[in-house]
Formats: C-alpha cells, structure tokens, sequence
C-alpha cells in the first residue's frame, strides 16, 4: 500500500515527534516539519517511502545518512539526533531543522552569484568536508539541492550540508556483520550526472577528491550562472565528465579574474591526483582570494578562517593531527593573499589568467604531489635521472685524417650526427614493465609499454610534463628537460596506507 506524504500531518512519532507538515521529498522519502512534544522544539524528520522501507538495502543506506550526519559534528552540518520507525513501518531520522532555502534556490532566482557570497558558500563547505573526509566519510552527491542557507549570529550565507543518503563511509563506523560491501559496486553509478567527478561518471572507486570536484562545479555556477556541462542526455553528460574540457569561468563571466579561474580549473582537474590534495588546501587559496580582493569590508567571515574557531566548532579536532595542518596552511596564506592589480576584461587579462593557471599547474608539478586515488593499492613513484653522459666527439674532428675519397663515402653516415643535434633521447625504465609514457599538456602516448627510448626535439631551456599510466596505479607525473638525453626510473612500490 502507498500512503500520501500527508498521512503523517498530525501524527505522534515514538511518543516524542509531533509532525505539523511536509516541507520537502525526495526519491527515498519526504522531509516534515515536526516539534518536540515536551521541549516545544522545532525538528525536520525524514521519513523512507513505506517501500524502500521493505529493501534491506535501502534501509541501510537510510542508516548510513543518519549514521554519517550524527558522526561529523561540524557546525556546517545538519546534525542528526535520532533513529527509528513509524507504526506504519517506514524508517525515519530526526535532524535539526534548518530555517532558510537550498543554494539551488538561490541560483534559481537570481542565476549568478557576488564573489564574497561564492567564498562564504563555498569556504564553509570545504571546512565541513574537510572534517566528514578526516572522519573517513564522503558525500558523494554534492550539489546546490544539499547545501543550505541561513542566519546564524547575524552572518548570512551560513551554510548547512544535508543528504549523506550515498556517502561512503569506512567500515570501521558500522555494524561488522553486515555486508556493506554489496550497497556499492564497481561499474555502479550514484550521484547527480551535473555534479559527478570523472572518476564517479566511470563508475570507478571514488575518494575525498570527488567531493572536491563536485565543489568546483557548484563555485563555477554560483560565479557563471551556468553548469560547465550539460545535456539532456543523461549518458551524454556523464561522457562530458569524463573527457570534455570546460570553458573557463572568466569566458562566461569576465568579472572573474585570473586567480579564481585558476581556482575552479584546479578543482574540475579531470585526474584527481591534480586537484587540491584535500579540502583544506583549497579553504587556503579561497582565503587568499578573500583578502586579495579585498572582501572583509563586504562580509566578515572570521567565523571560517579563523584558526581558533575551526577548533571551537568542532572540539574533536583539538587533539586530531590535522591541527598543526589546519594553521600553517590558513594563516600561511596571509602572505600569499597581497593585494595584486588585475584587469578585468581584454586580451591582457585573459593572457594573465592563463599564466596564472600554468603556473599553478608547472608549480603543482614541480611539487611532486598527488592523491591517493587507490586506497588499497597507492603507488610511489621514484625517479632517478642518471648522470649527463659525456659528449660523444663529433665526427668532424676525425675528417682530416681520412683520405678524400673516403670521406665523401663518409658524407652520407655523417647525417644522423647533425640531426642529433636537434634532438634528445629519454629513455624510461620501470621495475614493473608496461607503463604507458605520454605528454600530458596534449594527451599523445610516447610509449605504449616500458621499458622504452624514444627521440624528442631538443630545445634549449625547453621542459616536458611526463604522464604514466599503469593498470589502476596512482604514479607522480614529472617534469624533463629537452636540452639533454634523459633517463627516468620509474620504481612502483606498494605501500600500507593507513584509511
């Protein structure tokens, strides 16, 4: 039987829960304004459809959004406070009720965003996520319909995450004889298609990195008023995820400026080893665009960067090792957010952004960073470039001694030498065999397979970023030199890395 969403006005719930109406409904189940019957308190409880609430899988899934909200404890979150179900059957789960509207709302009616509101938003969701990824969980389904507004202490955008229904959360936090395993599988597809990373479009395991794609999306509308891909088609925008390039946000809107271009591009990165390493390093550039831009006169938001509030708002962090990261990285960026000139429209300015961006990308390179995309099976990638050979001699030093008729034998051989001079040879090596070797500024394979030795133009002070690909490996890109013969060693190690 299907019972109307408005069977539950009026009702009692556990003796606690007076329901007074629907506010809102979903595809698992309908949200309701409810009070608490002796603390007179406002409360929002979501019910499960009474089907779902008959598939073990769903009702698991139910669990672990109320599981997921509960466990966090960050302001930015809607906390959950309690479990259970109706006489009817239908699961259900009590959070605190959240007066305002959904970010979705907001781009509705007025399309596109003010930079201050886009950071405020923004910032406050990365904070909170940065905490949900410390506690091992991940949304998963990020997007404006999940984010919600209000007033909090007189700050307006406060935000509020909702709807961890698809989160992932480690094993650790459930119930251990229960087959968790099975609710996700690879090749299977949860999300919304607008907001999905790559990764997640392919169906393959996903990491923290997601979430931050998923943000990238929602800072280019709220600055654009417009998603960077979409089609009706729902495979169509899924494909779009995967391999299509986005404009960049300035090309929408050129009141954006260079820095928060290179911002966004960084987070929407299609392999995920080159986005933000974690949501922490990304609140650090967008405190730095804050002050670079001079935001503090147009909304204080103190109450997001300030280091002492993010361990108030969340005592767990006091004594987490995420501490000494939390404040080198966000007061660090002081130095980093001087006030710069930047024009806002024109050829320059559209040079600029560009350098910008490359320079953040050759930076991030040089770095050697990446992220773990493969938790069970992550790779260091160690590189060893071996001492510069010693100039061959040059074959005309040898021409005097030989006869002449020899020599114009000669003159054809002699070929080969003078093309040498406008090229270099990289010779790959790996303990594992098969690595692909390839450009990644253009995407073109150098070699299928290592080990490999291959002639590339030479070009004095010239430089090549080096991509490697080996079966689900995470391997480090790195940076060559064109005006000499190189070798790289590539040595794959397995390593335990701690979830």
């Amino acid at each position: 039987m299907v019972y109307p969403a408005e069977k539950f006005v009026g009702q009692l719930l556990n003796e606690r829960y007076r329901i007074i109406k629907q506010v809102g409904s979903g595809g698992m189940g309908d949200v309701y304004l409810a009070e608490h019957e002796i603390l007179h308190k406002k409360l929002a409880v979501k019910i499960l459809h009474v089907e779902q609430s008959k598939n073990r899988e769903y009702v698991e899934r139910f669990r672990r959004e109320a599981i997921s909200a509960s466990s966090i404890g960050h302001v930015n979150i809607a906390d959950v406070s309690d479990f259970g179900y109706t006489n009817e059957g239908n699961a259900y789960f009590v959070m605190e009720y959240v007066e305002g509207h959904s970010l979705a709302e907001e781009l509705r009616e007025k399309h596109s965003l003010p930079l201050e509101f886009a950071i405020a938003v923004a910032s406050q969701v990365a904070l909170a996520l940065y905490s949900a990824h410390g506690k091992g969980i991940i949304h998963r389904d990020l997007k404006p319909e999940n984010i919600l507004l209000t007033e909090k202490d007189g700050t307006y955008p406060f935000v509020k995450i909702v709807d961890f229904g698809i989160s992932k959360i480690r094993h650790s936090m459930l119930e251990p004889n229960l087959r968790y395993h099975t609710l996700t599988k690879t090749g299977a597809v949860f999300g919304t298609p607008e907001y999905m990373s790559p990764e997640q479009a392919a169906g393959e395991e996903i990491y923290a990195a997601s979430d931050i794609y998923s943000l990238g999306i929602i800072m280019y509308e709220m600055l654009t008023g417009q998603l960077p891909f979409y089609d009706t088609n729902y495979m169509k925008i899924l494909s779009k995820q995967q391999f299509d390039i986005p404009k960049l946000p300035s090309a929408v809107n050129p009141e954006i400026t260079g820095d928060i271009d290179a911002i966004i591009m960084k987070c929407l990165e299609k392999k995920s080893c080159n986005r933000y390493e974690s949501m922490l390093q990304l609140l650090g550039d967008l405190k730095a665009a804050y002050i670079r831009h001079g935001l503090e006169s147009k909304l204080n938001l103190a109450f997001v960067f300030n280091t002492g509030t993010v361990q108030s708002i969340n005592p767990l962090l006091v004594e987490n090792p995420y501490d000494r990261e939390i404040k080198s990285i966000l007061d660090d960026t002081k130095k980093r957010g001087e006030k710069v000139t930047m024009d806002k429209g024109g050829a320059g300015s559209l040079t600029l952004k560009i350098a910008v961006i490359v320079s953040l990308l050759t930076l991030g390179v040089f770095a050697v960073w990446s992220y773990q995309n493969k938790v069970n099976k992550p790779i260091v990638a160690e590189r060893t470039q071996l001492p510069k050979p010693e100039e061959p001699k040059l074959q005309p030093e040898k021409k005097p001694e030989q006869p002449q008729p020899v020599n114009k034998k000669k003159a054809p051989a002699a070929a080969p030498q003078k093309s040498s001079k406008k090229t270099m040879t990289l010779k790959v090596n790996s303990n594992i065999p098969g690595v692909r070797v390839y450009d990644r500024e253009t995407g073109k394979t150098i070699c299928k397979k290592t080990p490999c030795e291959r002639k590339l133009p030479k070009a004095e002070s010239g430089m090549m970023i080096l991509g490697f690909e080996y079966d689900d490996f995470t391997i480090k890109p790195m940076v060559i030199s064109l005006d000499r013969d190189m070798t790289v060693n590539l040595n794959l190690k397995t390593t335990e890395v701690e979830q």
